[in-house]
């Protein structure tokens, strides 16, 4: 289960999918991947191509994560009724904010997810709705996004919201909110970023961030971050074929 991997320090590498095709989730779930990040905030996903994309993973055994656009409470339900494994909130500023992703994705007493009956994540009622209930609560990942100046000044009380597994920085995002837009590396992010993984040590959180680079991921596992995302399923298509045609061109 990835959320025990997250817990015992392990090192986890995922892959975001962007591109709306099962045939993508195939080919990525026989890639050795420790887990994909389906991305419904910037890809053009829907709940259809949703639906077709989760059971190739499953049937894999590949963990997904579904970083989702809002904490709408029908929404949330409905993705995790599908069967995804986590849920991810991008552009968390309080801890308001945090609570409502946490509430919308626990059944109660730990949340108010809703419990809507026979679902893809129960095999349509072959699971006892109690030990559902139970299982999906220990299951599901549920993960916010650090990556404004409003989330790291609000820093102390977003850590301490109930439920949530993981606290996910976008480098790129913050990069931008500090005015160094895209230079991850910049001292100023770097000194952010490791502000928010102290403080995180501190109260016993969990930290992961996006790679931007083997040495971005390099440089922060070695400061003790052990969950990362690198590359994008459509980029790293697109330089696939960049690399295996260079050799064979035919013209300049």
């Amino acid at each position: 289960m990835l959320k025990k991997a997250i817990k015992s320090e392990a090192d986890i590498l995922g892959i975001w999918q962007r591109i709306p095709s099962p045939m993508v989730s195939e080919i990525l779930s026989l890639a050795s991947i420790d887990f994909v990040a389906i991305d419904m905030e910037h890809g053009p996903i829907d709940i259809a191509d949703l639906r077709a994309m989760v059971p190739v993973y499953k049937k894999s055994g590949t963990p997904v994560i579904l970083r989702v656009a809002s904490s709408d409470f029908p929404f949330i339900s409905k993705v995790l009724d599908i069967g995804v494994d986590g849920v991810m909130l991008p552009r968390v500023h309080t801890a308001d904010e945090a609570k409502r992703i946490a509430e919308a994705s626990k059944f109660a007493p730990l949340g108010l997810r809703g419990v809507g009956g026979p679902c893809a994540a129960d095999e349509y009622g072959n699971v006892d709705i109690h030990t559902f209930i139970e299982s999906e609560n220990e299951r599901v990942l549920t993960i916010v996004q650090i990556e404004t100046e409003q989330a790291v000044e609000n820093l102390n009380e977003i850590l301490d919201v109930e439920g949530i597994d993981l606290f996910y920085i976008g480098p790129f995002d913050l990069s931008q909110a500090l005015g160094v837009t895209g230079m991850v590396d910049h001292p100023l992010v770097v000194e952010t970023i490791q502000r928010v993984i102290d403080k995180a040590k501190e109260k016993g959180k969990t930290i992961g961030m996006h790679g931007a680079s083997p040495d971005f991921i390099k440089f922060w596992r070695e400061r003790g971050v052990h969950f990362f995302t690198y590359g994008v399923d459509s980029v790293l298509f697109k330089q696939g074929v960049e690399n295996a045609y260079k050799p064979v061109r035919l013209r300049d």
